[in-house]
């Protein structure tokens, strides 16, 4: 039942839907640091009592945040690929959660609780011979409001000309702030070819006898000729910041296994994983 605690202890409720969670469980140890710290404060000052500071702005669901969207991307990362966004972007803030990550949690919640007739449907209706796996790799631009770092997205599916099957996705925050579009795009490329496109090269040939070239497909123009070519002059510092090399990148796609692809926006299937959609038919 709603707002009901599941046991008779203390427990944190949601401002919002007035649902109760129980507490994390605390070590005894901490007691004991938070007594030596009160002594030492007594020692220092005097008095115990500590200078005013301003008031942190610390969100009720702070203690089980982490309970909450752990269990939802464990559903997440099988049958939800929606969701990886939403829950990647609020667990980066379990060490500062604020009202406004309440608020978000509560909404990603109500979403989910709305949508539980939504289905992820893949078909297929060609033979091994006629199919392909591709990949959709994906950034957005400065995303993130407070680090302005940007979001890379794959999606890896088999596709046909009748066969349209999901095999993974994922949304990663990436490591430092990019500044530009196509330097977003170009983690988010190198990030797709080392943790999906490369590893499952060998599991594709396997399966696929006639060992089909895994189709990348990007959406801007600028990271693609940049890969072609090699050469990449205004981002030299992008090796040190990003770990990223622009000649690996031109190395890889100029062999037969890897094919980059221009793909319209508007078609962009990992765009899911990079950012918000404000209109319905998107």
């Amino acid at each position: 039942l709603q707002g009901r605690p599941s046991h008779n202890g203390t427990v944190v409720e949601c401002p919002w839907c007035c649902h109760m969670f129980p507490p994390p469980k605390v070590h005894k140890d901490i007691h004991a640091l938070d007594a030596a710290k009160r002594s030492l404060l007594r020692t220092n000052t005097g008095t115990g009592t500590a200078p005013e500071e301003p008031v942190e702005d610390r969100g009720r669901l702070a203690p089980v945040a982490a309970n909450i969207l752990m269990k939802i991307l464990y559903g997440a990362r099988g049958v939800r690929l929606d969701l990886l966004r939403i829950v990647g972007s609020l667990a980066c803030f379990f060490t500062r959660w604020t009202s406004e990550c309440d608020r978000r949690l509560h909404r990603l919640v109500c979403y989910i609780n709305s949508s539980l007739a939504l289905l992820q449907v893949g078909w297929v209706g060609d033979r091994l011979e006629d199919v392909q796996p591709h990949i959709f790799a994906d950034a957005d631009f400065a995303g993130c409001v407070t680090t302005q770092r940007s979001t890379s997205g794959l999606f890896l599916a088999i596709r046909g000309p009748n066969t349209c099957f999901p095999i993974a996705g994922a949304s990663k925050r990436q490591g430092c702030v990019s500044h530009s579009t196509p330097e977003a795009e170009i983690v988010a490329a190198a990030f797709a070819l080392r943790t999906c496109g490369l590893p499952c090269l060998n599991l594709w040939h396997s399966l696929l006898k006639h060992k089909p070239a895994i189709h990348v497909h990007e959406d801007n123009q600028a990271m693609i000729r940049v890969v072609q070519t090699g050469r990449n002059p205004t981002m030299r510092y992008i090796a040190r910041t990003h770990r990223v090399s622009v000649a690996w990148l031109h190395e890889v796609f100029q062999g037969i296994e890897m094919t980059l692809v221009y793909e319209f926006s508007a078609r962009m299937c990992a765009d899911i994983f990079t950012k918000a959609f404000l209109e319905l038919p998107k």
